[in-house]
């Protein structure tokens, strides 16, 4: 199978191969243990490398999916859509709904009609959003990671041949950096989100207006 030719976007990297990859370890280590899968990793061939970046990819897919569930069943539908919607009702809002009017000949109603449009005419000159999303979302891919990673440190701290104390001080230590990188990871997700939702309206205001007319030329 070629791959050289197949064209990997930024979010396909980010947000879906890198957490996809970190699933993958977490369960190879799980399954097989530390020392299994230091091995594996030294010993790993140009073919099986190949192999596993098509697993990960498709373990990546399933995170972002498992990721956007649960955080809609837990925060409410319309939680990566917040910095839209408290826009919307805003100022601000009613300025871009202002300008929207002024070119369509009509208000929009519908926040997200509003954001798919402005989106539309800035999408060129707003380049950035995809890096923004992609970063957003590898975040929100690192939440689901690190809570999945206590599974693998189970694994690792039962494999440890060690007093009770060490083996339960190593337990604790894994459990908290857990937390942390789910934390931080939380808080990158919300400012990556907004940043990449936000800036739409704001750049959609700076455009000239492009008022359509609703007669048809003759011809």
């Amino acid at each position: 199978m070629d791959l050289s030719k197949v064209k990997v976007e930024v979010y396909d990297f980010f947000a879906v191969i890198i957490p996809g990859l970190l699933l993958g370890c977490e369960l190879w280590i799980t399954l097989r243990g530390w020392s299994q899968f230091a091995q594996g990793i030294l010993n790993m061939g140009a073919s099986a490398f190949t192999m596993v970046l098509l697993v990960a990819f498709a373990l990546g897919n399933l995170v972002q999916e498992l990721a956007d569930v649960l955080i809609k069943w837990f925060m409410g539908k319309r939680y990566f859509k917040a910095s839209r919607d408290n826009l919307w009702d805003s100022k601000t809002g009613e300025h871009v709904n202002a300008h929207i009017t002024k070119e369509l000949g009509h208000p929009v109603a519908d926040v997200d009609v509003a954001f798919d449009y402005c989106l539309t005419r800035i999408q060129s000159t707003f380049s950035k959003r995809d890096l923004f999303l992609a970063n957003s979302d590898f975040a929100r891919g690192l939440v689901v990671v690190s809570f999945i990673g206590t599974a693998p440190l189970i694994r690792i701290t039962n494999d440890l041949h060690t007093r009770w104390t060490i083996h339960a001080s190593c337990f604790a230590t894994g459990l908290i950096l857990l937390f942390l990188i789910g934390c931080l990871g939380w808080v990158r997700m919300k400012r990556f989100r907004e940043l990449s939702e936000t800036p739409v309206f704001h750049a959609f205001l700076a455009q000239p207006i492009e008022v359509k007319s609703s007669a048809g030329t003759a011809k």
